[in-house]
């Protein structure tokens, strides 16, 4: 085969490969002079042959003294490189595209890798600083805050419209926000004084759903009373308010509530064009006991998670799981699910007996659970489904229960209203704590180890991390809530939103106090719950009358840039 033969089928090969996408690599002193030599990461067949009579290449390939074997390359993501990259990158001068008689998929560009990782590289940095930049507004209380929505709205239309007739009678009380969460923003649910649940857009602002007088409460005597006095003292203290217990949200539709006559309600908000509407969907079967008078099992709190489960905390000492069917949960369609749902008891093997739980947090990170109890323990759950074990009295492995308990209320008795996880990213890994908040209005903080071993007693957690905030709320401590890198929203009957930084993870714990920020102010004495988005932006709260109460701080440097 003589030397001709040979490059012509070597034209023909490098023909094939530039026409299926891929990058072809030439010999440096056959590339125009318009060209730029530019690096690339992806690796192809490179070509030595000489391309004497290319019919794509100019005829000004001439020889150079600067001439190489370094080779260029073709972009084989051709409309990313025309839409991303300068025309003046490639090009000496404007005229030089049309002057060229390469065709427009075989011209030169940067590697499209190179593109993506700059494009990438730059996003991961415009992330980094936007979330540096929300941490800082979080720590020095950089925020825009406002009442997102009233329950009452339906009630000011109605005396609007009967301003003129002092004998009308509205059917519609006025009432009071008791208990709020946060599902997709931005939507938001809430309990009422009067037992009724509402569901609202908080950027519109406007309620969309509303079911009415589905709990018990002191202006209905449609429910009986589940809850006794005693625990009603631990709930709220010298402030209730009334009302619903407990709400949460899951998504943009689905709401579970608990109220004083016990057990769990289940809605869902159908959304058909113009109409909305926040349907009933039955109660939990499972809380309902079976003898003749009994009533119901009292939830005090709940949660769900991000796959959908709700966690239960409950007056018999018990945490509770329920388990819906994935149609109900991320169809759209309003199913019927109470005769469906499977609900799993965590066991307490404990030797002392079932505190009633106040409060519980989970962590889909570490696959935990945490519950406060009236007898000040913080309880700590795996959820691990590969970590079974095997129970004595039951003769059987069984879902693991309780891995760890801590009770920082000791010297004064009290009990633990409120429970929260908190984490801190550093260079080491991120580290865990549990938050606990007291009836005595003091807060704890304390280093957990998921993994074991991972401490030097072995034991989940570690007393000689235990830290107290300075200083002490006035009166319990309802509820508390987290965002990552320790900071610690607590709030109390002294109606203060209190910000505190805490340091979780170092070696040296006594020379790292919680560090008190800042505290919000105005709420009134029967605020009962604060919540965070999941974008961690804004902190969401009742505790002023009919309104919910949002602190924007994503929004504070844009304000500042208007201005």
């Amino acid at each position: 085969m003589d030397r001709r033969m040979v490059n012509r089928i070597v034209h023909v090969l490098s023909l094939c490969i530039v026409a299926n996408g891929y990058v072809a690599l030439l010999p440096s002193h056959h590339v125009s002079k318009n060209f730029v030599k530019t690096p690339s990461s992806r690796r192809s067949t490179q070509l030595y042959s000489l391309y004497e009579n290319h019919p794509h290449w100019p005829d000004d390939a001439s020889s150079s003294e600067e001439y190489s074997n370094q080779p260029i390359f073709y972009n084989d993501f051709d409309l990313i490189a025309l839409e991303q990259e300068s025309e003046s990158q490639f090009w000496e001068n404007s005229n030089a595209k049309e002057q060229s008689s390469i065709p427009t998929n075989l011209r030169p560009t940067r590697s499209s890798d190179t593109t993506i990782s700059d494009f990438l590289s730059a996003r991961i940095s415009q992330v980094t600083k936007d979330s540096r930049q929300l941490l800082r507004n979080w720590r020095n209380g950089h925020t825009k805050s406002y009442g997102a929505f009233t329950i009452n709205e339906q009630y000011l239309l109605n005396q609007q419209e009967n301003k003129e007739d002092s004998d009308s009678d509205s059917s519609i009380p006025f009432d009071w926000v008791r208990r709020v969460d946060i599902g997709q923003y931005p939507r938001v649910a809430c309990g009422s004084a009067h037992g009724s649940i509402f569901v609202a857009d908080a950027t519109s602002k406007q309620v969309m759903g509303v079911a009415r007088g589905v709990h018990y409460s002191e202006h209905s005597d449609e429910y009986a009373n589940a809850l006794d006095e005693q625990l009603r003292q631990y709930i709220y203290g010298e402030y209730d308010g009334g009302g619903v217990l407990d709400v949460a949200m899951f998504g943009k539709n689905i709401v579970a509530s608990a109220g004083r006559e016990g057990g769990v309600k289940l809605f869902k908000l159908l959304e058909d064009g113009n109409q909305v509407e926040l349907l009933p969907q039955g109660d939990v079967k499972a809380l309902i006991r079976l003898m003749p008078g009994a009533l119901p099992i009292v939830v005090t709190c709940m949660k769900f998670d991000s796959y959908g489960r709700l966690y239960l905390g409950c007056s018999d000492g018990f945490l509770r799981i329920v388990h819906f069917p994935q149609d109900f949960i991320f169809g759209d369609g309003i199913d019927s699910v109470s005769q469906d749902l499977h609900v799993t008891v965590v066991p307490n093997w404990s030797d002392q007996p079932p505190s009633p739980i106040l409060s519980l947090d989970v962590s889909e990170e570490l696959e935990m659970v945490v519950t406060s109890h009236v007898n000040g323990n913080v309880c700590l759950y795996s959820m691990k489904e590969q970590e079974d074990v095997y129970n004595m009295e039951s003769g059987r492995k069984e879902h693991v229960g309780v891995i760890g308990v801590w009770n920082p209320f000791t010297a004064d008795k009290s009990y633990a209203r409120s429970v929260t996880f908190t984490s801190k990213a550093s260079l080491h890994g991120t580290k865990h704590a549990v938050v606990v908040g007291g009836g005595n209005g003091e807060v704890w903080v304390n280093d957990i180890y998921p993994e074991h071993e991972e401490s030097k007693s072995g034991e989940v957690f570690v007393d000689d991390y235990v830290q107290q905030f300075q200083p002490n709320h006035v009166g319990p401590v309802i509820s508390l809530c987290s965002r990552p890198q320790g900071l610690i929203v607590s709030v109390g009957h002294d109606g203060m939103l209190r910000m505190t930084q805490t340091w979780i993870g170092l070696k040296n714990p006594k020379k790292a106090t919680p560090w008190p920020l800042y505290g919000l102010g105005g709420y009134k004495a029967w605020i009962g719950s604060v919540c965070i988005d999941d974008e961690g932006k804004r902190l969401i709260s009742d505790g002023m009358d009919d309104a919910v109460i949002v602190h924007d701080f994503s929004e504070y440097e844009k304000e500042e840039k208007n201005q």
